[in-house]
């Protein structure tokens, strides 16, 4: 009998041999008793570790919502009473492996036949647990071996062995009913897929590496292998096993990981962590460890790979003790061990050992130690030489864990247990190495009959949500989540279910059952009321795109996706209600509104058009009446409800079907309830051309003045605002007038305040009966004293502009509750009503200004965050000494504060951080090579790249560069970040996006084309023209409006039409582009996006190992502790060089000292004397030609030109040509070498 005097993660796996066992007694006729003995045995232990955490339950509660570590359950429990016995804070209790595989066992022990639960309320628990250990891929823990960061510290890290456990739990309890055959609905335990797929897709992202600490651990065995089965990819599977074998493999076990100082002679064993510098003394000196032999044996059964089963077992044999000769107070090497001496040497009768065994002497079990030390006597010799000197065991032998899987392999080897039986839920399978290729259904649906007659008439056929039959029901995904609230619940145990969190693609994606009910549930990503970045069309299409393309690609469920998506008008195009000539009915409203829609809203409706076709991007879809996918979808049943004796389920789904019908009934077009106003025609239309990236059409948006129905939304939502008051706009209308300019505030910079020049915007007659002076007003942003003055200009205001940049003066002195007697409407209100509006006529620029002063969110932000810093991207905000620095998950409360308080300077920057955030959310979902090299995204420094780029192309100053980028509608500003990130080159086919409001030119690309090149003529500019050009060339009609806060809105009494010619010229020569254009924009941009070259790190690694430093100015990297602390591939040295890289000021530096990293790392020393060199050879060839210009009057010397010089270096090619930057770096860095 063993005595182990507490409850842990050991006791799991020391059970599983039991259990194997008790498998094995079922293939024979067993009339002793014993199989059952050994199943209770199983029962009994699994038993007392749900009733230990069972006692805990009030943190299982609180866990849910803070993952706070301590708010964990304990690792550790009396035996005997089930007690705790270590506080909260004396030992890292949370370990999110050891509640997963307490999960993993328990579903697979159910479904083989034991009966571990017995009651309601152990079930709930069982589901609190899945949502206890569900966001492991944003949790970090402490680790399997329970102590976190590998120096000790307590610092938990996000650990693959977690997460991977943690995935294969959910996995293997989905589904599962804790009653066995006898239990009903309220007895299974549920699991939304997109926790199972977050979880997955960490894990990928993060193996062979076990953490930030650890490059490799051993325990990655137990994710890929048994008992988890969590890699569905053979390639990593293979990759992550060999890698760890180098590693970490020797003659006696496996290291648990690189430079691990446990139980080795040279520990301090007074003190739990390691001092600086101290990991180094552990190097080549590890502790291994015969239980990862025991994985490799069983991973090798589950795959049928007998020749590592085999291999293993020999080193198994040659690792494990004889019961008969162990002695616990003379350890020995194995090999030391001479069966006939030491059987001569045997005591007769009992040996008491360290383990509290007591094995009789004619049993030979073979006991495996817990791991095997280098003595002190070898530990000099060991470090020359690794591997070369004889190991001792430690004391605890043997290791129960590591006996118990090793049993359990010999079951499986003499074939008296099959893979089936040990497996019975066929996780093993999951690797298979081939992509299902799933058909996704899409059921459209359409807001009213209007709209689905004038649909079908353009060949896209609909229905709307009455017509669907009536056992179907179509509701918003929050319904889902209140649903998923109820499960759960248990008012006796204090739990209170699921926490309230949004529902992914995946879960929508399926449809679901109630009492014979079906339901259906539209996706979180097409509520366009939740943030403006819905509100442009192709915005909408490239999220639309995404999701299917995520959908398809993780979908491994039974049937095929659903997704149910509801047409709006607001969408597609809405009628102008006007009372003159033109269509009459509403349907001919209707359909003169899709046909007069503005080119976005074509393409959204073109994309569901061509749905039709069976394909989208490469990826099969179906168009289907939603009775029509009920025999091919996946159904999921929430019977669970029915039970529930707490809950008033029927009111949750009466409650949502009722906000539902309200809220399309509200989107519905009544010319009655149209609001008349003054509309203004749209402009001239602009030509739009094909964008490279992503193959999507960038264009300009139709002025939305023309389309009066969109007063009607605004209506609806400030209905809501107003608590359910009468629905009427407080602001006048935005009107353009062709030749009168309105008056405008300007923005004046000021050293301390920002200065806000005013005039009140008077109306043409207006103006004309003043006296004609222009009346200006100067606001100061924070004094009060002309508050009163700006409310009457706002009052007056007819331009959006003008009032968006007043709004923001008021409420830089009043809160933004103050309200307003003249306008009749709270400050927020108005704000309200000016971004309803910004956002219906696609007026970017106000949209992310009154987004950013009402400090709106967007519900997906967090999520987004979460998919960066999980797959090891650490994301800035803000700069400078402020910059904040985000390297785990935040909840939604603390990103909002974070960006508010580092994005004060301009309004407008927090929104495009949250827009930046979302689209590299969404790109490291679907390109993940996009980012590689890429450890840390600084959104200021992105914005920066942004800028340069929009500069370059259009020969703008930073000024106007960022007016024309605070312009780009949202799904612009993502394609052109794609852009940016994709590569250091320009477009190989030039991509022109006209904007018809503020913005200007963009080019979008994948590569960088010599042959073609930019330029542009305006009368404004002047620019030398290039010679030998070639005919052809594209013009393009600009329409150019003044707009956003520091572009001087206020400053124009009137908008103007400004017309330029733009001009595709190939006039360059094969190669002068790059000179011209991609050496420097590549270093600036590279320098901007962090990103490296391949192997950077584990080279720097090396150039530091054999200095004593890199210095900055004032700043320095040590080599000591760096290079002791850290290995070469260890992501914490990674992020220690980034981190000291990020004190360049200047993007296009930092890539310079990449540049001569990656140098030195060949000739180990480094230099500035680069570009004094080249400034030397430039001016001994170019001194007759600029002698006497006034431009070198100060002399040809370095120190007088060093601007100039370091600006032409820069600007060199990046090849390795005698003529480039990384040719005279090298020079000067051999020079520095060799004469020293």
């Amino acid at each position: 009998m063993v005595t182990i005097p507490m409850l842990g993660l050991d006791n799991v796996y020391s059970i599983y041999c039991v259990y194997g066992l008790a498998l094995a007694y079922r293939r024979v006729d067993d009339t002793s008793g014993r199989a059952f003995e050994l199943e209770h045995a199983v029962i009994k232990l699994m038993r007392g570790l749900l009733f230990a955490m069972m006692r805990q339950a009030p943190k299982v509660e609180k866990f849910k919502k803070t993952q706070n570590i301590f708010d964990a359950l304990h690792a550790k429990y009396d035996t005997k009473t089930g007690e705790t016995v270590v506080g909260d804070r004396d030992w890292g209790h949370l370990q999110i492996d050891a509640t997963s595989l307490f999960i993993v066992a328990l579903a697979d022990m159910t479904t083989s036949g034991l009966s571990v639960i017995f009651t309601q309320d152990e079930v709930d628990f069982v589901q609190n647990l899945v949502f206890y250990i569900e966001r492991a891929y944003r949790t970090p823990d402490f680790g399997i071996w329970e102590r976190g960061n590998k120096s000790n510290h307590g610092q938990p890290e996000l650990n693959s062995s977690s997460i991977g456990m943690a995935c294969a739990a959910l996995r293997a309890i989905n589904g599962v009913n804790l009653f066995g055959a006898r239990g009903g609905p309220s007895s299974v335990v549920y699991v939304l897929p997109d926790e199972m797929t977050r979880n997955k897709i960490n894990l990928q992202s993060m193996l062979p590496r076990e953490s930030n600490s650890k490059e490799v651990d051993g325990s990655v065995l137990s994710v890929i292998g048994f008992p988890a089965f969590a890699v569905d990819d053979p390639q990593l599977v293979e990759y992550t096993k060999h890698d760890a074998k180098k590693k970490l493999e020797g003659r006696y076990g496996w290291k648990r990981f690189l430079r691990d100082g446990h139980q080795t002679v040279v520990e301090d064993h007074t003190r739990l962590h390691y001092n600086e510098s101290e990991l180094k003394v552990f190097e080549n000196i590890e502790s291994e460890w015969p239980l990862f032999f025991t994985y490799m044996v069983l991973e090798g059964l589950f795959s049928d790979n007998f020749e590592q089963v085999e291999e293993y077992r020999k080193k198994l044999d040659f690792v494990t003790i004889d019961s008969c000769m162990w002695d616990p107070e003379h350890p020995m090497p194995p090999e030391d061990y001479n069966n006939s001496q030491q059987e001569k040497k045997k005591r007769p009768g009992m040996h008491r050992r360290s383990t509290s065994m007591f094995i009789p002497s004619d049993l030979h079990i073979p006991l495996l130690p817990e791991l095997y030390y280098v003595p002190a006597e070898s530990i000099e010799a060991e470090k020359k030489d690794p591997h070369s000197q004889k190991r001792i065991p430690n004391e605890n032998t043997p290791l129960v864990w590591a006996l118990s899987l090793y049993l359990l392999g010999n079951l499986m080897y003499e074939k008296l247990l099959s893979p089936s039986e040990l497996d019975p839920l066929g996780r093993r399978f999951n690797m298979k190495g081939e992509k299902v290729d799933n058909v996704v259904q899409i059921v459209l649906l359409s807001e009213s009959e209007e709209l689905q007659r004038i649909l079908s008439n353009y060949g896209l056929e609909t229905q709307t949500v009455e017509q669907i039959s009536s056992s179907f029901t179509v509701m918003p995904p929050q319904t889902l989540v209140d649903i998923y609230s109820a499960l759960g619940q248990n008012q006796k145990l204090g739990l209170s279910g699921r926490p309230n969190r949004p529902i992914g693609t995946l879960a929508t994606s399926r449809l679901y059952r109630i009492q014979g009910h079906i339901y259906a549930f539209t996706p979180q990503f097409m509520d366009v009321d939740s943030f403006y970045l819905n509100s442009d069309p192709d915005y909408l299409v490239s999220t639309f795109e995404t999701e299917l393309s995520f959908t398809n690609h993780h979908w491994t469920y039974a049937g095929r996706p659903t997704i149910t998506v509801v047409l709006t008008s607001a969408m597609l195009g809405e009628p102008t209600t006007n009372d003159q000539a033109g269509p009459t009915t509403s349907n001919e409203c209707l359909n003169a509104a899709i046909i007069s829609a503005d080119s976005a809203k074509k393409n959204l409706l073109n994309f569901f058009m061509n749905l039709r076709s069976g394909e989208c991007n490469g990826i099969r879809v179906r168009l289907s009446r939603l009775a029509e996918t009920l025999n091919t979808s996946n159904i999921e049943s929430l019977d669970f409800l029915v039970n529930k004796p707490d809950i008033d389920w029927s009111t949750i789904l009466l409650n949502n079907k009722k906000y539902h019908k309200h809220h399309y009934a509200q989107r519905r077009l009544n010319d009655s309830n149209a609001h008349s106003g003054t509309h203004t025609p749209g402009g001239a239309r602009t030509p739009r051309r094909k964008s490279v990236f992503g193959g999507k059409l960038l264009g300009t948006p139709l002025d939305k003045l023309s389309d009066e129905s969109y007063f009607q939304d605004v209506a609806a939502a400030l209905e809501k605002i107003n608590n359910g008051g009468i629905s009427s706009f407080k602001l006048k209308d935005h009107e353009v007038a062709p030749n009168v300019r309105s008056a405008s505030p300007i923005v004046q910079s000021d050293t301390s305040t920002p200065v806000l020049t005013s005039s009140p915007s008077l109306s043409s007659n207006q103006i004309s009966e003043d006296t004609g002076g222009d009346m200006l007003l100067s606001l100061t942003l924070g004094d009060p004293s002309q508050f009163d003055a700006a409310v009457q200009s706002l009052k007056e205001s007819v331009n959006l502009y003008d009032q968006i940049d007043l709004l923001q003066y008021l409420a830089s002195c009043k809160n933004l509750d103050h309200f307003i007697p003249d306008l009749d409407a709270t400050m927020r209100n108005l704000l309200e009503e000016v971004y309803l509006k910004s956002r219906r006529l696609q007026y970017w620029s106000v949209a992310r200004q009154a987004s950013g002063l009402l400090a709106k969110t967007m519900p997906t932000l967090t999520n987004n965050l979460t998919d960066l810093v999980i797959r090891q991207k650490q994301v800035s905000i803000g700069s400078g000494s402020n910059e904040q620095l985000i390297s785990t998950p935040l909840n939604p409360d603390a990103l909002t504060k974070i960006i508010n308080e580092q994005c004060s300077d301009d309004v407008r920057e927090g929104p495009m951080v949250q827009e930046i955030i979302i689209s590299l959310g969404n790109f490291i979902r679907t390109i993940p090579h996009m980012f590689d090299g890429i450890l840390r995204l600084r959104t200021h420094y992105i914005i920066i790249a942004l800028r340069e780029e929009i500069s370059r192309v259009n020969h703008l100053d930073e000024e106007e560069a960022i007016e024309h980028l605070m312009q780009l509608s949202p799904f612009e500003l993502h394609s052109l970040l794609g852009s940016v990130l994709s590569s250091p080159g320009m477009c190989n086919d030039s991509a022109i996006m006209i904007r018809d409001r503020p913005g200007g030119l963009l080019i979008l690309s994948k590569d960088f084309d010599p042959s073609r090149q930019l330029s542009i003529e305006v009368s404004s500019l002047t620019l030398p023209p290039p010679k030998n050009t070639e005919q052809g060339g594209t013009s393009i009609l600009v329409r150019a409006q003044s707009g956003g806060y520091n572009a001087g809105n206020f400053a124009q009494r009137r908008t103007s039409t400004i017309y330029s010619k733009v001009t595709i010229r190939s006039y360059c020569r094969h190669g002068q582009q790059r000179r011209l254009y991609g050496a420097p924009y590549a270093t600036k941009n590279d320098g901007a996006l962090n990103r490296v070259p391949a192997n950077f790190f584990p080279r720097t690694w090396s150039v530091l190992d054999q200095c004593h430093g890199f210095k900055i100015g004032n700043h320095c990297l040590p080599r000591d502790p760096t290079v002791f602390e850290k290995t070469p591939e260890e992501f914490n040295f990674a992020l220690a060089v980034e981190g000291f890289l990020g004190f360049f000021k200047d993007p296009a530096e930092r890539q310079l000292a990449i540049e001569v990293l990656t140098l030195i790392y060949d000739v180990q020393q480094t230099s500035d004397a680069a570009v004094v060199e080249f400034w030397t050879k430039w001016v001994s060839q170019n001194k007759e030609t600029f002698e006497k210009s006034p431009f070198f009057k100060h002399g040809l010397e370095y120190p007088a030109n060093k601007d100039l010089a370091r600006h032409l270096f820069y600007d060199l090619p990046l090849d390795d040509a005698e003529e480039s930057t990384s040719g005279y770096l090298s020079k000067s860095i051999q020079h520095i070498l060799f004469n020293k």
